[in-house]
């Protein structure tokens, strides 16, 4: 089933009275599965739903939320598909869900934050110009209420992204650099540097612009070349420290052979892109090497005009 014929199913669902069966863990240890049919910060409102085949209907039942640990609310029809991918979604595929799941953003194992991420994830991916301002509001709103660590972290990944959508690098890099200084966890240390080097990337960009020739500036020229070291040094960390990560290990090598091209360095781009697909061509990034690659022939080795 396509993605939006999916989504259409889901919100149909979402708006019918279900037999989930969801599952209330009371402090006390013990566990109901039922249905919520209410939940404030106050009380939980549910229903007993009977064996299938046997006599009679759900028999309702209120407790109050201090008694309740945490709940796990079931999978509604088609559902369980879309949670899957909805990392390939559109925004409007996934703002019915985030509306519907927001209310329980700060609830012990609500899925209202993996909502949230991916949608601003798309807002941002889709139009990174003119949605990155409610993309941040939203990352933000996860950071201040999720209950997961997990989804907190990713949720500031995702607001330096906005902030670099929005040309905010100064903010964007001190966060980075802040959440780096945080966390042992590798996978986010990866995202945090990737996201550095193209806040440095950007900034070389902008200084060049402002300086063309920032070769013969003795003042611009240190601020340039510290900018494309630590862009390429931040680049190439998953590669040289994390290579069995390899489609992240292959993204920081494209990202670095693309400085390399910018800076005018053929050589160095052409070495970056042979690694690439040498060490990850199993990866989402090789096959643009390669097109590179014969794209842009080494000076060292082109051949030269004759002289008259």
């Amino acid at each position: 089933m396509k993605i939006g014929s999916l989504l259409a199913a889901v919100v149909a669902a979402m708006t019918t009275t279900l037999s989930a069966q969801d599952i209330i863990y009371l402090k006390t240890g013990e566990a109901l599965a039922c249905r919520v049919d209410d939940l404030t910060d106050n009380i939980v409102n549910f229903s007993l739903l009977s064996d299938p085949g046997t006599a009679g209907g759900s028999a309702r039942r209120t407790v109050p939320a201090a008694q309740v640990d945490y709940i796990e609310f079931d999978f509604r029809e088609g559902e369980a598909a879309f949670f899957g991918r909805r990392h390939e979604a559109s925004s409007e595929q996934l703002k019915g869900w985030w509306d519907f799941f927001f209310p329980h953003l700060h609830r012990p194992r609500s899925r209202a934050a993996a909502y949230g991420i991916a949608f601003a994830g798309a807002l941002l991916r889709e139009a990174p110009d003119t949605a990155a301002t409610r993309a941040l509001s939203i990352f933000d709103r996860i950071i201040e209420r999720a209950w997961s660590a997990d989804d907190v972290a990713l949720a500031k990944q995702g607001r330096l992204q906005a902030l670099m959508a929005l040309g905010d690098l100064e903010t964007a890099t001190i966060e980075a650099r802040l959440l780096a200084s945080q966390t042992e966890d590798p996978g986010l240390l990866i995202e945090v540097n990737y996201l550095l080097a193209m806040a440095d990337f950007q900034k070389l960009k902008d200084l060049e612009e402002e300086h063309p020739r920032w070769d013969e500036d003795d003042e611009v020229r240190p601020e340039r070349n510290e900018l494309y070291h630590r862009a390429t040094d931040q680049f190439l960390w998953p590669h040289l420290f994390h290579a069995t990560r390899e489609e992240v290990a292959a993204r920081g090598l494209a990202g670095a052979a693309g400085l390399s091209l910018f800076a005018d360095e053929i050589d160095s781009a052409r070495a970056r892109w042979g690694d690439l697909i040498q060490l990850y061509p199993d990866t989402s990034f090789a096959t643009e090497a390669k097109a590179l690659l014969e794209t842009h022939p080494s000076p060292s080795t082109a051949p030269t005009e004759p002289q008259p």
